[in-house]
């Protein structure tokens, strides 16, 4: 495996010599990453899958570069490096892994901002060096969860205000708590903000007494570039105390529908049985006809 030291020397001078330009961003290919635009990237790779490379350990070691540092005036006391080992994380797909390259220090990326990544395994001759801009693959940490009051949603596009990112596009999402996510009748609103964000619900579309469920995401817009969306928050669940009402359900009409008709089926069986048994005593009795003299009461033997 290549040691960062060895990185560095091999790949410096190429990076200067090579290095695209500021204002490109360039398309991933095999190695896809996305940053918080602080100091954390998230890598994905798509590696060939065998028996020999199951146990292959792969790493990827990224720098940041400052190749703008000398036409400002301030300097960086050191540079910024990190690295981590790719492990699997979707047995349904063994030939992804994943790591995150975390950072010492907050907040480290600017807009002119490049990494030097460097992938490299151990037992294969798999190797890959990139130049990744941060400012071209953002995808900030998820908001936190809504507050309902009635029809006002309100959040904060981040739980920590970013000191770089001002501008959010906030996707505010609300349903009935019985159905998914996927389902059709999912309402969705969008709108900008910094900070705090406030949406108001349509009286009209909800249901008075109804379970409802909300969540929002967010996607950040950095020095003209627009990130990836974020994340769903957690969710906030509430009881509508405002809307049209409920309409009485399926099962309740129906139900009463079959208990009335079962009343009338047993009003009606009782009638027949009734019926049926004044007929069958009229009818034993035309059979036994007229009751027969008892003999002792007759005049010869008083």
């Amino acid at each position: 495996m290549t040691t960062p030291f060895l990185f560095i020397l091999l790949h410096l001078l190429q990076f200067f010599a090579v290095r695209p330009d500021d204002s490109i961003c360039l398309p991933q290919k095999s190695l896809t990453c996305h940053n918080d635009f602080s100091h954390n990237i998230t890598c994905i790779w798509k590696g060939s899958f065998d028996s020999d490379q199951r146990n292959n350990a792969c790493l990827i070691y990224a720098e940041r570069v400052d190749h703008r540092r000398k036409s400002y005036k301030f300097k960086y006391k050191h540079s910024y490096n990190a690295s981590c080992e790719l492990q699997s994380f979707d047995s349904a797909r063994p030939a992804l892994k994943k790591c995150s390259l975390t950072f010492n220090g907050t907040f480290l990326f600017f807009a002119w901002n490049e990494v030097l990544m460097n992938l490299s395994c151990s037992s294969s001759k798999q190797n890959e060096t990139l130049f990744y801009k941060p400012v071209c693959h953002i995808k900030v940490n998820p908001p936190g969860k809504p507050n309902v009051n009635q029809t006002t949603v309100t959040w904060f596009t981040q739980v920590k205000k970013h000191m770089r990112i001002r501008d959010f596009l906030s996707e505010l999402q609300w349903k009935q708590k019985h159905k998914s996510w996927n389902d059709p009748t999912v309402e969705t609103e969008k709108r900008k903000c910094e900070w705090d964000c406030e949406a108001q619900l349509k009286p009209s579309l909800l249901m008075k007494d109804e379970t409802y469920e909300a969540r929002v995401r967010v996607q950040a817009f950095y020095d003209g570039q627009s990130g990836n969306w974020s994340e769903w928050s957690p969710t906030e669940s509430w009881v509508s105390q405002v809307g049209s009402p409920k309409p009485a359900s399926e099962w309740g009409v129906s139900s009463r529908g079959v208990l009335t008709l079962v009343a009338l089926a047993l009003l009606l069986a009782g009638i027949v049985l009734l019926i049926r048994k004044k007929n069958l005593v009229y009818v034993v009795k035309s059979f036994k006809g007229a009751p027969l003299p008892d003999p002792g009461k007759s005049e010869i033997f008083q």
